[in-house]
C-alpha cells in the first residue's frame, strides 16, 4: 500500500511493509541526514521549552536587570515567540517523522524544515502583538497559560495565521492593484 501524501491520515502503521520487514529502505547518506534533522528538531524542541521554562522561573529578567514592568512585557513577549517555536518544531515533528516513515523524505524540503520553527515564532510573536494592539478582534490574553496556548497555536497553524494576516492587512492598507485587476475578471 503506497500513500498518496505524506499527511494522509495513521490508519495503517504498516507504511505499506510486510510482517518483520524492518530495515530501512533509505541509503545510508539519506539515513545520516536524517538522523542530523532529527537530532536539529530535537535541540529546536528543548530549546523553546527551556526558554519558556527560564522565563516563567524569571532566569532571564534577572540575569537582564529588567525593571518589573519591563519583565512583565518582555515575559509576554517572549512567551508568544518561544511557544510559536514550540508549535513550530512540534508541527515540523510530526511533519518530519511521516514523510520519514512513509518514504517521502527527501532533501529538496530540508530548507522548509529548517526554518519552519524561525517563522513559527516570528508569526507567534506578530499574532501576540496584534492581539495586544486589538489589530485582531480578541481580547488580549491576560495570563502566562493563555499567551502560551496563543503561540503555540499561531505557531503550529502558521500558515493559517500569515492567511489571518494577509486579510488584515488588506484592511489597513487596501488591496494591491493587481488584486483589485484580478478581481475584476
Amino acid at each position: 500500500v503506497r500513500h498518496s501524501e505524506p499527511n494522509a491520515g495513521t490508519g495503517d502503521p504498516t507504511d505499506g511493509r510486510k510482517e518483520y520487514e524492518w530495515e530501512s529502505k533509505y541509503p545510508k547518506q539519506a539515513k545520516i541526514e536524517i538522523r542530523l534533522e532529527a537530532i536539529y528538531l530535537f535541540v529546536i524542541f528543548l530549546l523553546s521549552n527551556l526558554t519558556i521554562v527560564a522565563i516563567w522561573i524569571g532566569w532571564v529578567c534577572n540575569w537582564l536587570s529588567l525593571a518589573p514592568e519591563q519583565a512583565t512585557t518582555f515575559k509576554r513577549f517572549t512567551y508568544y515567540a518561544a511557544a510559536g517555536m514550540l508549535g513550530g518544531v512540534t508541527f515540523g515533528i510530526k511533519y518530519f517523522y511521516r514523510v520519514v516513515a512513509r518514504g517521502y523524505w527527501h532533501q529538496d524540503r530540508r530548507i522548509w524544515r529548517l526554518m519552519s520553527p524561525f517563522l513559527s515564532m516570528t508569526i507567534a510573536l506578530i499574532v501576540g502583538l496584534m492581539l495586544d494592539a486589538s489589530m485582531i478582534a480578541s481580547t488580549p490574553p491576560s495570563s502566562g497559560p493563555a499567551i502560551l496556548a496563543i503561540g503555540f497555536l499561531s505557531g503550529y497553524f502558521a500558515d493559517q495565521a500569515v492567511a489571518k494576516m494577509y486579510e488584515i492587512a488588506e484592511v489597513i492598507f487596501g488591496k494591491s492593484a493587481a488584486t483589485k485587476a484580478s478581481d475584476g475578471k
